[in-house]
């Protein structure tokens, strides 16, 4: 049956309409040779949207459903495909981009079309989350990427979710400096923060162990690089392993930030416990509660304030992958 195309026409690398009609043009070629048949594409920015759609393809038996945006309208687009079997086609178009960075697709969104004619199917472990969101303490008011709910929240995660600075530095980039320089602006904004780190008391549940510690971030990853396909940890995450990693970086200050983060990426074995200023540790389960209400994300959007409980998905996507010639 046809491939089901969604595009997101407002990520940052869509916004120019001769810039999309020429990507569909490529997409629509690309699949009448790999399927044998007409993909139906639609565009829209609309997450209440790309749900029922997503839905109706699945009732139908498409062959794959690709999604040409970010990694939020990607995000949708898994919690809908999850242990259905039909594959996830991925097309970057984005600022971040991290999903496609890390299961290796091209980060030209025409050379990504292009491997999709060959593509092979890969299955990875997603994430569920639950959030516990508070209003935000504080007189100030919320910025633009920054949800305003409070109440119970469940959410789907293909790279991972957290709290703390990563959060902060994600909900308070400017969207033009993302515009500008992609994902350049979380670091360039990370550092315009950093003279404001500081620890909290957290409390983590870890598959039923509970571990103390003081941290400025704490982060579960489902998959993850620093730069996707550049700079990545010595102790991989692993995107199929059927486990989350659980990193945790405490920092009173920005250089203790610059060490943290250095063993993070350079220490080649798990460990850490209660007290630990750096704790790597896996699991299938995880809670993540700070004594104070703390900014929280999934997959690199800002989602309010509260704390967030956290399980893993194995093999619950396939996704359409490269094919490796050699």
């Amino acid at each position: 049956m046809p491939s089901l195309v969604i595009i997101n026409p407002t990520a940052s690398q869509l916004r120019k309409r001769d810039d999309r009609e020429a990507l569909i043009d490529q997409l629509r070629s690309a699949l009448r040779r790999r399927d044998g048949s007409e993909p139906d594409v639609i565009e829209t920015s609309a997450q209440a949207e790309t749900r029922p759609l997503v839905e109706s393809a699945l009732a139908a038996s498409a062959d794959a459903v690709i999604g040409v945006g970010g990694d939020g309208t990607l995000r949708e687009m898994a919690a809908v495909l999850a242990g259905s079997g039909v594959p996830l086609g991925i097309v970057p178009a984005g600022t971040g981009n991290l999903l496609a960075g890390i299961v290796g697709i091209p980060a030209s969104a025409a050379d990504a079309v292009a491997a999709l004619v060959s593509a092979r199917t890969r299955t990875i472990d997603l994430g569920s989350v639950t959030l516990h969101l508070v209003p935000e303490p504080g007189p100030r008011q919320a910025g633009p990427d920054e949800a305003t709910a409070v109440g119970e929240q469940h959410a789907v995660f293909a790279i991972g979710c957290g709290a703390g600075f990563d959060a902060r530095v994600m909900a308070t980039t400017p969207h033009d400096l993302k515009r500008r320089v992609g994902r350049v602006a979380y670091f360039a904004q990370a550092l315009r923060l950093a003279a404001s780190i500081d620890v909290v008391p957290y409390r983590l549940v870890v598959d039923g162990e509970s571990i103390e510690v003081e941290a400025s971030i704490a982060l579960v990853a489902n998959m993850g690089e620093l730069v996707p396909g550049v700079v990545g940890p010595r102790l991989p995450i692993e995107p199929d392993d059927g486990l989350l990693d659980v990193i945790v970086v405490g920092a009173r200050n920005a250089a203790a930030g610059v060490r943290g983060l250095a063993d993070q990426l350079l220490r080649t074995s798990l460990g850490g416990s209660s007290g630990s200023g750096s704790l790597r540790l896996r699991a299938r389960s995880v809670t993540v509660a700070a004594d104070r209400p703390e900014p929280l994300q999934v997959d690199g959007d800002a989602v309010g304030w509260g704390s967030l409980e956290a399980e893993v998905m194995p093999g619950a996507l396939d996704v359409l992958v490269p094919r490796v010639t050699h």
